[in-house]
């Protein structure tokens, strides 16, 4: 297992087929008074664009929770630069900045785009304070072999309904959701297995067959001033709390599989 504070750099040399979907960091400010989402964006674009050269604008969606169960709801726009590969995605709205990639190679690859990215921003808008930095693993299992065989890789406090289903019954999803607190930051794990063509986030593109999903969200709600060195800091302690935890979840099994 790995140390809850340990940067997790070294989790992709020993899990080389380790089943991540995305990982994300995410940081949010207040609304401002003289944010030009569309200039920022096309300053931003312009000097990323040798890592980023592509360029699109899209409806924002949340996610909200009504008492006829989530719906998906558009609020605004986001604009979004992406690598050529497609691999590689900064998302910017009128409140936040972040970036995306399902190539993960480290936390130091990761976070070196981290800095590019905000550095461009702070070249292009004037932003005070944050009030968010998120820092998340998102890990998908697909296949039927890999899916029987969850709860010889996963801890029973992520499986939800998988060991409890009626004799007889088949399982169309069960989602379980904790949250835990330290001193600064907080720890959201939020696991659940969903059908075919189905995903528990808008922003989690769903796949053609049955998944089990694995997400960690590591955040710091913390209202401090905008400074690049300082959010990367802490978006390094942060991803340490995430895939410490993601590996205190996991057992020799799983190792074994994704190693």
């Amino acid at each position: 297992m790995t140390n809850r504070n340990e940067s997790p750099s070294d989790v992709p040399a020993l899990l080389t087929q380790a089943p991540l979907a995305r990982v994300l960091v995410q940081v949010r400010w207040p609304e401002l008074s003289s944010f030009d989402l569309e200039s920022v964006a096309t300053a931003m674009a312009r000097q990323l664009s040798d890592s980023f050269p592509l360029k699109r604008r899209e409806p924002e969606v949340q996610l909200v929770f009504t008492p006829a169960g989530p719906q998906q709801q558009a609020n605004g726009f986001v604009h979004r630069l992406t690598s050529a590969a497609d691999d590689w995605t900064i998302s910017l709205g009128a409140s936040f900045i972040a970036l995306e990639t399902s190539a993960y190679q480290g936390h130091g690859a990761f976070v070196a785009r981290l800095r590019s990215a905000l550095l461009a921003l702070n070249e292009s808008a004037k932003i005070p304070v944050i009030t968010r930095i998120g820092y998340r693993y998102t890990n998908r299992i697909v296949g039927a072999d890999d899916l029987a065989r969850l709860s010889e890789r996963f801890a029973p406090s992520v499986l939800g309904g998988l060991g409890d289903a009626p004799k007889g019954s088949v399982l169309v999803h069960t989602i379980t959701e904790s949250v835990y607190r330290f001193d600064n930051t907080s720890l959201l794990v939020r696991s659940a297995q969903v059908g075919a063509n189905e995903s528990i986030d808008p922003t989690l593109a769903p796949v053609k067959e049955m998944s089990w999903i694995l997400d960690l969200d590591a955040y710091d709600e913390s209202r401090v001033a905008f400074a690049v060195d300082s959010i990367c800091e802490r978006a390094e302690h942060l991803s340490g709390i995430a895939s410490g935890q993601f590996h205190a979840l996991t057992t020799e099994e799983f190792t074994k599989r994704y190693a």
